[in-house]
């Protein structure tokens, strides 16, 4: 790795983007709206309206469970790998992950973290996870981080 590359050790914490819950949300509205209007003008009977309540309500459960399931945590960079800190989720602390670029705003970035090894009760499996990071959370440290995130791609595009 070339030394222009080179980023400082960085520890940036991560949580749920509030405009992910907004969107779920919205999800979860408009399915209880098209749920509501298919029902009344379908011409459904009683029975048939009430049976679409089962279908709102496993809905809004796998809603709710996408937005307690969403990372948190802290990204840590020791200058040679990537690892990640899952508040909410049980993962291997010490393992290395991979970074992938999903989007880049200038004060926001869209990240896939994967390898993870996330522990469930049957046991361990690898996932790829997607991550929030934006300046507010940490204005001093952002120009670290970001440096930090393209010279480990830069680093990886150069192993091949």
């Amino acid at each position: 790795m070339s030394a222009r590359y080179h980023a400082p050790a960085v520890a940036y914490g991560f949580d749920r983007p509030v405009w992910a819950g907004g969107a779920l949300l919205l999800i979860g509205a408009g399915l209880l709206t098209v749920l509501l209007v298919w029902s009344l003008l379908a011409g459904q009977s009683a029975l048939q309206r009430l049976l679409t309540l089962p279908f709102l309500m496993l809905a809004a459960v796998l809603l709710c469970g996408q937005w307690r399931n969403w990372p948190q945590g802290r990204l840590l960079w020791d200058g040679g790998h990537w690892l990640l800190e899952a508040e909410n989720l049980p993962t291997a602390q010490s393992l290395p992950v991979r970074l992938g670029m999903g989007l880049d705003g200038g004060h926001w970035i869209w990240l896939s973290v994967s390898d993870v090894l996330v522990f469930r009760a049957g046991g361990g499996k690898r996932k790829q996870l997607w991550i929030f990071l934006s300046q507010r959370h940490s204005p001093e440290q952002w120009g670290d981080l970001r440096r930090a995130v393209y010279s480990s791609i830069v680093q990886l595009a150069e192993q091949g």
